[in-house]
């Protein structure tokens, strides 16, 4: 849950579903140790083939596999842990929104807006959800 991570899942023609397939059901390419899928805990992404992105959130110590591969299958990921994240129990009311304020409260006076929402399930873990919050830098003009 600290990692967030975009891609455009662009191929020829995009395909999301060969981007995803790359993490959950991974080829293991001849003379490389067995390949073990990766859980995507979290996604959210608008156009995503029509050359928009997908935001992700791999289970937790998996990210380098998940850069890796994705990275030899042909897409540029970039993964920062510039988010804000923190975990809700359950799914109640006014959850999401304390969430964004405290994104908000933290971002406040630092000219950056929030740019990505992402919830997601922890693996393994179930009924434990987290949200994620991205952002981006705006220049001021005044």
């Amino acid at each position: 849950m600290h990692v967030q991570a975009r891609a455009q899942p662009i191929s020829s023609p995009p395909d999301l579903e060969a981007f995803i397939k790359v993490l959950s059901e991974p080829e293991t390419p001849p003379g490389e140790p067995t390949r073990v899928p990766i859980n995507i805990e979290g996604i959210s992404g608008g156009e995503v083939e029509l050359g928009g992105e997908i935001v992700f959130a791999v289970e937790h110590g998996r990210e380098a596999d998940a850069e890796d591969w994705l990275r030899k299958a042909g897409y540029t990921p970039t993964f920062t842990e510039d988010i804000f994240a923190q975990e809700m129990t359950g799914n109640q009311a006014g959850q999401l929104l304390s969430i964004i304020r405290g994104a908000t409260e933290t971002t406040r006076g630092k000219n950056r807006v929030i740019r990505d929402v992402l919830i997601g399930e922890k693996t393994g873990e179930p009924g434990a959800f987290f949200v994620q919050i991205a952002f981006r830098e705006v220049k001021v003009v005044l």
